[in-house]
């Protein structure tokens, strides 16, 4: 129904265009948004007085203007079935003039003369702010960036659409559209509590397992206090270099503080919900070093510390040729320049942009190495097979946190926190804000576009009662947030996408890792012990497959049971699936016993906590790790909305793998659909309330 409201204040328009020769009745009151600028975005209010006619166009132009279909900018124009739009959505020209008007008039067919239903009060344009200066960006907010992948240019997609189809007008009633977010993870979760905060809460999650939180996998052996980290366990939160002493915070993870932040003052800091962060130790002096390292003549293995101390003590590589060393230092300018890693630690997104601009998504390092620095096959297998990585942009990631470890050889030390009880906390933090709307146990099979009542497109979700019942149960939404990972769509019956977003989603397309992690559960810390405590931080054994032994870095020095965690990605995690719980648990234990001795065989109780995730029936993956040309081909259509479907999630953020690339793919898949449904001032409020960016030409 329209608003009866205003009836009793219907006037007629002061001033008709001359043009038309026609004094028509105020068919609808025109208002815009506060803030109209140059270069921005703005809604235009509509509220309309009777039905209008079945075309309807809008346009900005001098308020004193003759002709509306020669003067001006259109902004908008549209068919209306049955309820007419309370907004349009409006992409200002950056040299628009001041003072003009925007009208809106209509027709019932196209051969009438068009009559002027309404027009706004001329409107002010305000002065861009200026940039901030370099001194006001110590902590760098997401309105500073502008890459490519970082955001999509919602204002050119304003644009196109106007060109297309017209314009981009909201439904009646744009806060009532339904909305399914699929995957109760951090990104589904992030979501839902930011549309909320711009008032749009006619949504609800859908999660296939009997929680909420995703790969946040906390777990407490054995009745105890002591939590193992199944899936993230540490934040980067900032880095001081050596040369000059400077402190950078990683611009990206800020997002992830700042969620907890909100987290925490929405629950009133209600101990049940709190989120407090604690130091994570990444390295400590006295990690034992098995691996690559000669021994003491006493038989023992060497430390952390004595090997910084005596470089002896570690193998002599086994590459020493002038062509090695050639080839090491042409990488090493692309992948260790501080420049480089600095511009990544003050703002990824623009640093991201810089890396697909410089070409480093069109070749792997190998054929780097290969073609260009003209490496022999040998030499390039030699840099190949010691390193995970294949991909530019991942090593350089990589360099520019867990790479500066502080060592003799690094150029700095990055600082890290973990949450104290563990990263659940964080998740379980939403469960007062999200718990009404939200539908667990319900895995999601089939996914198709159908044709509403009023016309528009909606979305069908279908599902399986239970694993014997194939019968599926159905549920439609005007739209739905895809923030499931790809591993998961993939077993999903999707309907027909663009080629490239289809591509991604394929079984040949965006690449995933994997990981596995085993905690074992001691009677007490006999690590902490002896001339040489280890606290904190993670040991090497001499075995391969194990890779890393992390030490907690909670409960130090205490009389308390603990716990030691293997964990190891890459490929050796996709050959542990092959291994029972038992024969994983003794081969962990037995690179423990290599290390510390048999005591730690004794005082080994027998509990521990297993995850290899491709074992996980609801993920499937650890993280996404693209392949080459997968971040600058594929990342721009996960910014197009089809089928009325959005895709979210760590995978389709430019940094993947981290919270904080979940927490960027949720503002993003807010905002485009925030921009769907015309809603341009919500997309500007939630910009400015949880990240301080707004949406620019």
């Amino acid at each position: 129904m329209l608003s009866k409201s205003s009836l009793a204040v219907v006037t007629l328009v002061a001033q008709a265009l001359p043009g038309l020769g026609v004094i028509q009745p105020e068919t609808v009151k025109v208002t815009t948004s506060k803030t109209v600028r140059g270069g921005e975005l703005a809604n235009i209010y509509l509220d309309w007085f009777s039905q209008p006619p079945n075309l309807i166009k809008s346009v900005y132009a001098p308020c004193d203007s003759e002709d509306l279909s020669t003067k001006g900018q259109i902004i908008g124009q549209f068919s209306i079935h049955g309820h007419p739009p309370q907004r349009l959505a409006w992409a200002v020209p950056e040299n628009a003039l001041a003072h003009h008007c925007v009208y809106v008039y209509g027709v019932n067919n196209p051969n009438e003369t068009q009559k002027v239903l309404g027009k706004s009060n001329p409107i002010s344009l305000q002065k861009k702010p200026k940039k901030r200066s370099a001194a006001d960006t110590n902590i760098p907010l997401l309105k500073d960036f502008d890459a490519q992948g970082a955001w999509f240019d919602g204002v050119a997609k304003i644009k196109d659409k106007v060109e297309i189809n017209g314009g981009v007008a909201s439904k009646n009633s744009p806060k009532n559209t339904s909305i399914a977010i699929v995957g109760g993870g951090i990104s589904g979760l992030a979501t839902g509590l930011m549309l909320d905060s711009v008032g749009v809460h006619n949504w609800e999650i859908i999660e296939a397992s009997d929680r909420v939180g995703g790969r946040f996998r906390t777990k407490y052996v054995a009745d105890t206090q002591e939590w193992a980290e199944m899936g993230p366990m540490r934040l980067p939160y900032s880095v001081t270099y050596k040369d000059d002493n400077e402190t950078l915070l990683y611009s990206d993870h800020q997002l992830t503080f700042q969620m907890a932040k909100i987290l925490n003052n929405m629950n009133r800091n209600d101990s049940q919900w709190k989120i407090n962060f604690i130091p994570w130790i990444q390295h400590s002096p006295n990690e034992l070093y098995a691996r690559d390292t000669r021994r003491h003549p006493d038989g023992s293995i060497p430390t952390r510390a004595e090997i910084e101390e005596d470089p002896s003590l570690k193998e002599p590589s086994s590459m020493t040729s002038a062509e090695y060393t050639n080839t090491e230092n042409h990488m090493d300018k692309i992948l260790k320049d501080e420049k480089t890693l600095k511009s990544l630690q003050k703002d990824i997104w623009r640093a991201h942009k810089t890396a697909m601009d410089q070409g480093l998504d069109d070749w792997s390092e190998q054929a780097m190495m290969r073609h260009v620095f003209k490496a022999s096959q040998n030499i390039t297998d030699e840099f190949w097979t010691s390193s995970d990585y294949d991909v530019f942009w991942d090593e350089l990631h990589h360099n520019s946190n867990l790479g500066l470890d502080g060592s003799k050889d690094s150029m700095g030390e990055t600082e890290w926190l973990c949450i104290d009880g563990g990263f659940n906390r964080m998740s379980d933090a939403f469960l007062p804000h999200v718990r009404d709307r939200l539908t667990l146990n319900r895995k999601i099979r089939k996914l198709e576009p159908v044709e509403g009542s009023d016309g528009h497109t909606r979305t069908r979700l279908s599902w399986y009662p239970n694993v014997s019942n194939r019968t599926f149960e159905s549920k439609e939404y005007d739209y739905t947030i895809m923030a499931a990972p790809f591993t998961m769509t993939r077993f999903m019956n999707l309907p027909k996408f663009s080629s490239v977003l289809d591509r991604a989603i394929s079984e040949a397309g965006l690449r995933f890792k994997s990981a596995c992690k085993v905690a074992l559960l001691f009677s007490e810390r006999f690590w902490e012990k002896g001339d040489r405590p280890i606290f904190g931080g993670y040991s090497k054994p001499s075995s391969e497959s194990v890779g890393a032994l992390y030490y907690p870095v909670y409960g130090l020095n205490e009389s308390r049971p603990g716990l030691i965690m293997h964990y190891r990605g890459g490929d050796w995690s996709d050959r542990f699936v092959s291994f029972s719980d038992e024969e994983h648990v003794q081969t962990v234990l037995d690179s423990i016993v290599s290390l510390h001795g048999e005591q730690a065989r004794d005082l080994y109780t027998g509990d521990y906590e297993r995850l290899c995730w491709l074992q996980d029936e609801h993920t499937a993956t650890s993280w996404c790790r693209p392949d080459v040309a997968q971040h600058e081909l594929y990342i721009p259509a996960y910014h197009q909305t089809e089928h009325n479907t959005i895709f979210i999630g760590e995978h389709t953020a430019p940094t993947q793998a981290w919270v904080s690339s979940s927490l960027h793919s949720s503002i993003r898949g807010s905002v485009q659909l925030l921009l769907e449904l015309g809603l341009v001032d919500e997309a500007k409020e939630l910009n400015q309330r949880w990240m301080g960016r707004w949406i620019k030409l």
